[in-house]
């Protein structure tokens, strides 16, 4: 704590004196998060296989975890602005976060790094907004959670304002790019390049929002971008670059007051040949009612998944597992505080169905809620009892990660949070996966899971 405590105060004594030199004015954000969490089953690899729980010890675990987010805005007027967020992770750790004691007791690692990193601009005499740098970039998604990306990502994305009712966003992304360094054989075309196009259209009690997006995703020396089977398929690209695209729209509707009606659809695919080529839908629909002491919701959705006719992949692509479909908390990407979930991040080759309410509240300042989700996959069972096709699918080949049609689960998620203060908020989060996978397909069984966690929030 001891190092990010002086970087922030170097920070703060470099952005004071550019205060004095050319007027801009520095606002300091943040969120500090820590989270007390047990879990059962949840640990370690393929953890929900009961064989393997039992012999790496992941039956049961407790571990306290903390992330802090400072935000530096260095404002110089209405039309330029700039915002680096740093934040405090585990050495060598791709978690955003650090787990008490990972690297000496209570230290936060050897990384305090600029998740975000981004310039903000009004182009002279419009409204027209140019935000370029490393910044939070998130696809159209009404019903859950995006499923194709919701993450920091380097890029520019431009925002324009075409009426009271049509706005335009549009821009470049780069998710990968292989760096070049001298004495490091270097092969051509390892990045991978999106270009986004996005309609807006707002008005009295309806939204929608057209989309999409298309990129070369760069194959290198012929074998696999790092990050590449959200984009590709189970097979290496033979051709120098493959075409990757996206094309959705989803909505809501709210002309029905207190109802709320939301909907998406989703197409993708590349044009890769052989194993490598992919294409996948999804489709999600979503209603909920407010009341005076809660909002009930019902939601479900359906994704495509892989057939037992062909080795190509039939599943959603997304952009480096950079998605954030939220239909449950350990399952699926929902609610994380910091604490142990398998993490789909894509609900590629599922369907399923959620019923709960939220916002409940009796008591002031305490809030609940409560769902309950049913899930089962789309992949065809053949992909898994063929061996070779097995193999091919690699390390994704578990019902954790890989549901087939046989395999289903339920999972119940209850969420209370009491405002202590005006900016600290305490998190109680209980959370159970009841899983019902086939043996016959996985030739193993597998168990149940639980997650309990205590989070404190504060946001500055």
């Amino acid at each position: 704590m001891k190092k990010l405590l002086t970087l922030l105060l170097a920070g703060g004594m470099v952005f004071s004196s550019f205060n004095s030199v050319s007027a801009v004015e520095v606002k300091v954000s943040g969120e500090w998060l820590a989270s007390f969490t047990f879990a059962d089953n949840l640990f370690g690899v393929d953890a929900l296989n009961k064989h393997r729980s039992a012999q790496d010890g992941s039956k049961g675990g407790f571990n306290a975890a903390q992330r802090v987010r400072v935000n530096f805005d260095l404002v110089a007027s209405e039309a330029l602005s700039g915002r680096v967020q740093l934040q405090a992770t585990a050495g060598n750790s791709a978690a955003n976060y650090y787990s008490w004691g990972q690297a000496g007791v209570g230290g936060p690692g050897e990384s305090v790094t600029a998740r975000l990193a981004y310039l903000d601009w009004l182009i002279p005499s419009t409204d027209v907004q140019v935000r370029m740098g490393r910044q939070v970039v998130n696809t159209p998604s009404y019903t859950f959670g995006s499923p194709i990306l919701d993450d920091a990502i380097d890029g520019i994305m431009v925002n324009a304002p075409i009426n009271d009712m049509v706005g335009v966003t549009f821009g470049w992304m780069r998710p990968f790019a292989e760096v070049n360094k001298w004495g490091v054989e270097h092969y051509p075309h390892t990045s991978v390049d999106l270009a986004y196009l996005a309609v807006d259209v707002v008005s009295e009690g309806f939204r929608v929002t057209p989309w999409g997006m298309i990129g070369l995703h760069g194959n290198g020396d012929g074998t696999a971008t790092p990050g590449s089977m959200d984009m590709m398929g189970y097979g290496n690209a033979g051709d120098a670059r493959s075409t990757v695209y996206w094309v959705g729209i989803g909505g809501e509707l709210g002309l029905f007051d207190p109802f709320r009606i939301t909907g998406d659809f989703i197409y993708s695919g590349n044009d890769a040949d052989g194993d490598a080529e992919r294409r996948g839908w999804y489709a999600a629909l979503g209603a909920e009612m407010d009341m005076a002491f809660a909002t009930p919701f019902l939601k479900g959705w359906y994704a495509s998944g892989d057939d037992a006719d062909s080795n190509r992949s039939g599943r959603l692509l997304s952009v480096d597992e950079a998605g954030a479909f939220d239909a449950s908390s350990i399952y699926f990407d929902g609610n994380d505080l910091l604490a142990a979930t398998i993490d789909n991040c894509n609900p590629a080759g599922t369907w399923g169905l959620q019923l709960g309410a939220k916002n409940i509240s009796f008591i002031e300042d305490l809030t609940h809620a409560l769902s309950v989700s049913y899930f089962q996959g789309t992949n065809n069972t053949n992909r898994i009892t063929d061996a070779a096709l097995r193999a091919q699918i690699g390390t994704l080949a578990n019902p954790a990660t890989y549901m087939t049609t046989s395999d289903s689960a339920w999972e119940v998620d209850f969420l209370s949070s009491y405002q202590l203060y005006q900016n600290l908020t305490a998190n109680l989060l209980l959370a159970y996966l009841i899983t019902d996978f086939d043996e016959s397909v996985w030739g193993t069984d597998y168990d149940n899971g639980f997650r309990g966690t205590l989070n404190f929030t504060y946001a500055f």
